[in-house]
């Protein structure tokens, strides 16, 4: 996974991972958590913004040498995605 998120990465396999990412989690399924109808910006827009905080994130947890366990990291994205960044920074409850 390092190889391909790294510094010298495939940006083509970036774009992949976001595009199926988006797929998986809202895109053609039926029971997903986003509706199109409640979009309050487009769709291509919030798909780019969630894929490129997922693998950033990620990035940075190979960067620093993984230290954190796959639970811990799911719950720090869990907790930035659901939540956003401003709660998770402590500047909003």
């Amino acid at each position: 996974m390092k190889a391909v998120l790294g510094p010298r990465g495939n940006l083509s396999f970036q774009t992949r991972l976001k595009k199926f990412m988006w797929e998986t989690l809202y895109g053609n399924n039926p029971n997903a958590f986003v509706k199109e109808e409640n979009l309050l910006v487009p769709e291509r827009y919030l798909a780019s913004y969630m894929g490129s905080v997922i693998i950033g994130v990620i990035q940075q947890w190979l960067e620093s040498g993984g230290k954190e366990s796959p639970q811990e990291m799911a719950r720090i994205l869990t907790t930035m995605s659901v939540n956003g960044p401003f709660f998770a920074a402590g500047l909003k409850k």
